[in-house]
C-alpha cells in the first residue's frame, strides 16, 4: 500500500471510531477537527492563517502629456527585446489609468520593465522600481520613440497544487494534482478583433490515486460579460468518456455555475489527461499510477510523463472585467469522490465554495490547496511540504530553511521573512522542475 493510501486508511479508521458511538446523523465537529489537524505536518499553526502568497502591484499611469490617445501598456520582468522576458500583463490606457497585476507577496519582484506604445511608436520603454506594491508612470511631453521589436516572451506562470484527500487529512506533499497556470491578455487594440484572455493550464503532476476532475470558475465574472463560447487554441488532453458524469464535455460552451459566475471545465480524469489518454485493454479503466512525483520509476505505481498543456481563449465582452481579470479571479479547483458524494477542493481564497454541487464543508483553517506565485518545485511523493513538531526547535520537510521555511510561515502568517519559503527547496526532497 502506498504512503498516501496508508495515511487515508488510518485517518478513515480514526474518524470512524470518533463517530461510532454517535447517534444517527450526529457529527462531532470538535473531534473531527482534532483528528484532521493532527495529520497536518506543522504543529501550532496560526489559526487565522489565510495561506495567501500573492499581492497586487498597482501601476498608476498619466499619459495626458502624450495626446495621441490610447496606449497599450505591456509589463515584463526584463527587457523584452531579449526574447526571454516574462510578461505579467497587458493593458490599455487612454490618457490616465490604473493597471494591476499579481506578484509574490514576499516582495521578491523589485522592478518591472514597461513598454507603452501606440503601434510602432512608444512613449515608455524602460525599467521601473516597485515601491510599496506600486509605481507611477507619466510622460512629460508628446515625444515618442520607435517601439522595441518583441519577438517572443513567456506569460507569467503560477502553480496551483492540491491534496486529493479532503475532507480527510493527508500527507500534505501538495503533489496530488499540480497545475502551472498562466494568463496572457491580448487587448482588442493589439489583435484588432476582441479582448482575449488566454488561460493556459499545464498539468505537471498527478500524485494521487483518486479520479480527479478539474474546473475553473471566474470569480465575479458572469457569462454575459463573456462571449458564450471559448476556444481551446492548444489542446493537451481529451475528455474520458467513461469518467464521472458530473463534468460533461462542455464542447466549448461557457457554463453558468449555480450562483451565476462563469465556469469552464478542464478535464474529468487527471490521470487520463496526463498519461496521454492511456487505458487498459478494455478502454474503460485508466491506470491510477502516481505520475511525476517520484525520482525513480521501477515501481509500477509510479510513472513519468511530459506535462500536458491546454490553452483556453476567453473573449471578454465587458472591457472593465477584462482589464481587472487576474489570478485573484481564477477559482481553479479539483473535484474528488468521497463518502458517496463529490467534494470540491478549492484554494484557500475560495474554500467552501460550491460551484457544481452542494457538499458539506467541515473545516476551514487548514489548506488542501495552495497557489504559489512561481514555477514551484513540488515535493516528492510522501514528503510533506514542511514539518514542525512542538517538541522540536527546528524545521523539516521539503521547505525547511529555518526562518524561510514553510513551517515558519504556517505558524505565523505575519512572519514576513517566511513569505518567500517557496524559493528555498531542499533539492533532495523536491521533484525536478518540469
Amino acid at each position: 500500500m502506498s504512503d498516501k493510501s496508508s495515511i487515508c486508511a488510518v485517518f478513515a479508521m480514526a474518524l470512524t471510531m470518533a463517530v461510532a458511538s454517535c447517534n444517527n446523523n450526529y457529527f462531532d465537529q470538535e473531534r473531527y477537527e482534532e483528528l484532521v489537524t493532527a495529520t497536518f505536518p506543522v504543529a501550532n499553526i496560526d489559526s487565522l492563517h489565510d495561506w495567501n502568497l500573492l499581492t497586487s502591484v498597482t501601476i498608476s499611469a498619466d499619459f495626458s502629456a502624450s495626446p495621441k490617445g490610447t496606449y497599450v501598456v505591456d509589463v515584463y520582468d526584463s527587457n523584452p527585446v531579449s526574447g526571454n522576458a516574462v510578461k505579467f500583463t497587458s493593458s490599455v490606457v487612454n490618457s490616465n489609468g490604473i493597471i494591476k497585476f499579481n506578484a509574490p507577496k514576499d516582495k521578491s519582484l523589485k522592478s518591472v520593465y514597461i513598454v507603452a506604445a501606440d503601434g510602432d511608436q512608444c512613449i515608455i520603454d524602460g525599467k521601473y522600481d516597485i515601491v510599496n506594491d506600486g509605481l507611477f508612470l507619466y510622460t512629460m511631453d508628446d515625444a515618442t520613440m520607435p517601439a522595441p521589436k518583441v519577438t517572443s516572451y513567456q506569460p507569467n506562470e503560477f502553480t496551483y497544487c492540491f491534496e486529493e484527500t479532503f475532507p480527510e487529512g493527508g500527507d500534505f506533499d501538495f503533489n496530488d494534482c499540480v497545475m502551472g497556470v498562466s494568463i496572457d491578455k491580448s487587448p482588442k487594440e493589439v489583435n484588432g478583433v476582441a479582448d482575449y484572455a488566454y488561460v493556459t493550464v499545464r498539468l505537471r503532476a498527478v500524485g494521487g490515486y483518486k479520479n480527479m476532475a478539474a474546473s475553473m470558475r471566474l470569480d465575479g465574472i458572469t457569462p454575459d460579460m463573456l462571449a458564450p463560447t471559448f476556444t481551446i487554441t492548444q489542446k493537451g488532453w481529451e475528455y474520458f468518456k467513461y469518467a464521472v458524469d458530473y463534468i460533461p464535455d462542455p464542447d466549448g460552451a461557457v457554463i453558468k455555475e449555480k450562483y451565476g459566475d462563469a465556469r469552464i471545465d478542464l478535464f474529468n480524469d487527471a490521470h487520463f489527461a496526463l498519461n496521454g489518454g492511456r487505458t487498459d485493454e478494455s478502454g474503460t479503466i485508466v491506470p491510477r499510477a502516481c505520475i511525476n512525483t517520484k525520482g525513480y520509476t521501477e515501481n509500477p505505481e509510479w510513472e513519468t510523463s511530459e506535462p500536458k498543456s491546454s490553452t483556453y481563449r476567453i473573449e471578454f465582452l465587458n472591457n472593465d472585467a477584462f482589464e481587472d481579470f487576474d489570478f485573484t479571479d481564477l477559482d481553479l479547483f479539483i473535484i474528488t469522490a468521497y463518502n458517496s458524494t463529490y467534494y470540491e477542493i478549492h484554494t484557500p481564497r475560495f474554500f467552501g465554495r460550491r460551484v457544481i454541487k452542494d457538499y458539506p464543508t467541515n473545516i476551514n483553517y487548514l489548506p488542501w490547496a495552495l497557489v504559489i506565485p512561481d514555477k514551484f518545485r513540488y515535493p516528492y511523493e510522501g514528503m510533506p511540504v514542511g514539518q514542525y513538531s512542538s517538541g522540536l526547535n527546528y524545521y523539516e520537510g521539503a521547505y525547511q530553511r529555518a526562518q524561510y521555511s514553510f513551517g515558519a510561515w504556517a505558524r505565523n502568517r505575519n512572519n514576513t521573512t517566511s513569505w518567500g519559503w517557496f524559493h528555498y527547496p531542499l533539492d533532495s526532497s523536491v521533484y525536478p522542475l518540469n
